[in-house]
């Protein structure tokens, strides 16, 4: 048992000794009134439970349990006790006011109900605020005008009124479970604009996110990714920065981050974020790709403990494995570049890139049907990739297709890369002269 909790029993025994002995309740009710005051409901109905089960006829006790329950928007335990507080002190007129504003609010709260259910949910708003005019604290009522203003797709003030429920009431489930719904539905419908690749619907779904709970960090997140495909990273890096402010470890915002850092060229601030990234995360396959991806051209050697790194923590992150086939490939280390690569193209089937590079690859080890049936994998994917159908030109040269190595060769030549081109012209000229 914690020590708060001990220290709490001990006050409620000293409350029930002191009520036991016959001390003045009064002391005891003003400490349990302020507990109100100091929103502690929980600490003065206990106080107030007490005081009871030693004098069960003391009717402020009940009358201050039924301002408890009005608070925590239980209108029947509110009504509840203040006709147990009337039972036992009849001639207490504030008692009796507080009794018919009870019957009122019930009353009005009604109506209001009636309204929503009959989908009059104008009509339920105008009956809500006339409930606020005179109980202005009363969640319940925030909360049924929140509901009103959902039904009519007026989200925007949905939320603002259940954001004012919570804060009268943060204890009640049912007022963040409101205002979580309408978010995640439209935040979903904003993520199915970006999976289908329409950024700019998208971006605006995000921004009508955000003025619906401008703490939910996950908005921003996907918000700069939609900046980033329309070409505005500084938007990006921007709305980036306010889902860590909200999220101090959001490791994924930092990797993105990095991932905008690296591309535009800005090498050490992306270096510096992708640290912090697996500061938060060492287990962060994403953040040691970026890292690795940076350090590649300069540092291989560093770069390959980053990519490894990446696959000790993901064995199915492609990227990391693409990129060791590829510093292992330019060091002509074939039999390692062999094994990353093969791991990549399993894990990246739709990716022309990485078949293209493990073609290379077989070729260079003279395993030229496979390196045939990747240079075919690589120039399914992307028909007019010069890289692709050069590969699969030597390949079906070497196995002896003279046919079908001139018809890669000739594909070749409609690439852009000029090396390529001249490459693919030779192999043409040594073609047409074995065949003389």
């Amino acid at each position: 048992m914690n020590r708060y909790r001990i220290t709490l029993i001990t006050g409620f025994t000293a409350v029930l000794v002191a009520a036991s002995s016959g001390q003045d309740l009064e002391q005891v009710l003003t400490e349990a009134r302020e507990e109100i005051s100091a929103k502690n409901y929980d600490g003065a109905r206990e106080q107030l439970q007490l005081i009871l089960q030693q004098n069960n006829t003391y009717a402020p006790a009940y009358f201050e349990l039924g301002k408890i329950a009005l608070l925590q928007d239980d209108l029947k335990g509110a009504q509840t006790n203040i006709k147990a507080a009337i039972e036992n002190d009849p001639r207490n007129e504030e008692y009796r006011a507080e009794a018919d504003k009870i019957a009122e609010l019930s009353s009005a709260m009604s109506d209001a109900r009636r309204s929503y259910d009959e989908r009059d949910y104008m009509g339920a708003v105008a009956r809500y605020e006339k409930v606020l005019e005179n109980h202005p604290t009363f969640a319940s009522a925030y909360y049924g005008m929140g509901m009103a203003f959902a039904r009519d797709g007026d989200l925007r003030q949905a939320a603002e009124a259940f954001r004012k429920a919570q804060a009268y009431n943060p204890d009640d489930a049912r007022y963040t479970t409101a205002l979580r719904k309408i978010v995640a539905d439209k935040f979903n419908e904003a993520n199915r604009l970006l999976r289908g690749r329409d950024w700019e619907s998208a971006l605006e779904i995000y921004k009508e996110v955000v003025e619906l709970d401008p703490t939910f960090e996950k908005t921003y997140y996907w918000m700069a990714r939609s900046y980033r495909m329309l070409g505005d990273n500084e938007a990006a890096l921007k709305t980036l920065d306010r889902a860590i402010e909200i999220k101090p470890d959001y490791t994924a915002a930092y990797v993105e981050k990095g991932n905008i850092l690296r591309r535009d060229g800005r090498s050490e601030e992306a270096k510096a974020v992708y640290r912090q990234a697996l500061s938060l995360d060492p287990k962060s396959d994403k953040a040691w790709v970026g890292l690795g991806a940076i350090v590649r051209s300069e540092k291989p050697a560093e770069a390959v403990e980053a990519f490894k790194s990446a696959l000790s923590v993901n064995p199915k992150n492609g990227d990391a494995a693409e990129y060791l086939g590829e510093i292992y490939s330019d060091q002509e280390k074939w039999a390692e570049a062999r094994k990353y690569l093969e791991q990549a193209v399993k894990l990246k089937t739709k990716d022309h890139v990485v078949a293209w590079r493990l073609a290379l690859v077989y070729n260079a080890l003279e395993e030229y049907e496979k390196a045939r049936q990747m240079g075919k994998q690589s120039t399914d994917l992307k028909k007019i990739y010069e890289y692709g159908w050069y590969e699969l030109g030597l390949a079906e040269k070497a196995l002896g297709n003279r046919v079908a190595a001139i018809e890669a060769f000739k594909n070749a030549l409609k690439g852009r890369d000029a090396g390529i081109r001249k490459s693919s012209q030779y192999e043409l000229k040594q073609l047409e002269t074995s065949s003389r």
